[in-house]
Order: C-alpha cells, then sequence, then structure tokens
C-alpha cells in the first residue's frame, strides 16, 4: 500500500510538473510571437527610414542647383526691371555712399526673393554689369560693388528709418 502511495505521489509530483512546464512553455512562447511582431513593426519602420534617408539624401543634393537657379532667376528678373535706368545706374556716389536704388534692390532680393545676403553684393554687380551690357553701355569699366556687411545691413536700417518715421509721424499729428 505504502509503495502504492508513494507511487500516486510520484505521478501526481510528474503531472503538476508538466503543467508546469507546460504553462512556462505557453508564456514563453507567448511572449516569443510578442517580440516577433516587435521585430516586424521594428524591421518595417527601418526599411521605412532608410527610404525616407534616401529621399532626404537626393533632395539635399539637389537644393544647390536649385538655390542657384534661384538667384539666376532672381538677378534676370531685377536685371529686366532696371534697364530702362541704365545710363544712370551706379553703385556708390562720387562721396562714397551707395544709392538708393541699390538699398532698395538689396532689400528685395533678400526678403522676397531669398538671397543670402553674402550674395547680394556680387548679385548687383552681376545685374548692373548685365544692364549695361544689354544696352551696349559697358565700357570694360568696373561697375563697382560694396561690402556684404552692408548687404546685412540695409534691411535693419530700413526697418529702423521705418520705426522713426512712423515715430515722426505721430509727433506732428495734430492732438
Amino acid at each position: 500500500m505504502k509503495k502504492i502511495a508513494a507511487s500516486e505521489t510520484r505521478q501526481e509530483y510528474v503531472r503538476q510538473t508538466n503543467a508546469t512546464i507546460s504553462n512556462e512553455l505557453k508564456s514563453k512562447s507567448e511572449g516569443l510571437e510578442k517580440m516577433s511582431i516587435n521585430c516586424s513593426r521594428l524591421r518595417d519602420r527601418n526599411l521605412q527610414l532608410s527610404r525616407e534617408v534616401r529621399r532626404l539624401r537626393r533632395k539635399a543634393s539637389r537644393v544647390p542647383g536649385q538655390r542657384s537657379h534661384a538667384i539666376e532667376v532672381a538677378i534676370a528678373k531685377s536685371a529686366d526691371k532696371l534697364k530702362t535706368h541704365y545710363n544712370t545706374l551706379r553703385i556708390k556716389r562720387p562721396d562714397g555712399r551707395i544709392e538708393n536704388w541699390v538699398r532698395d534692390l538689396t532689400c528685395r532680393l533678400i526678403a522676397r526673393r531669398h538671397l543670402p545676403a553674402t550674395q547680394a553684393p556680387g548679385a548687383i554687380s552681376d545685374i548692373l554689369w548685365a544692364v549695361k551690357s544689354k544696352t551696349g553701355d559697358n565700357n570694360g569699366g568696373d561697375v563697382g560693388t560694396f561690402s556684404d556687411r552692408s548687404a546685412r545691413r540695409f534691411p535693419l536700417e530700413g526697418y529702423i528709418m521705418g520705426k522713426i518715421q512712423v515715430a515722426q509721424d505721430f509727433k506732428a499729428a495734430p492732438g
């Protein structure tokens, strides 16, 4: 009898152990399935990111050409607008001050055409040269230039002058 009871106890112990192992295997397999799903999501995300990186690299490689084309278009448009005044165009006055049309054009190129301020002096010189060469008035002389520091200063001065003018208008207003 003792042997039968011991054998039943062992069988019960084996059943419990098998059930425990079975439950652990099920939980491990469920965990592996979840990890597999996460891995597939991560692979898809990785593939998507690599495609995005390739697309952005291609886009970045096209930017310099687009920027230079935009600068050429801005110069061409400005040259067309100014060719009617070719005989009076000069960048600096004899006393060294920069002409107002240069200031206005520089501000327009920087603000509207998104030309970097460091490239504005060269663009203005190119415009003046293009206008003079189209009209046949280019006598081979230097058309003049100004510094990029001046080009960066023009929009700021325009803003400040606008504020001063508004203050003067308020001061002069009746009441």
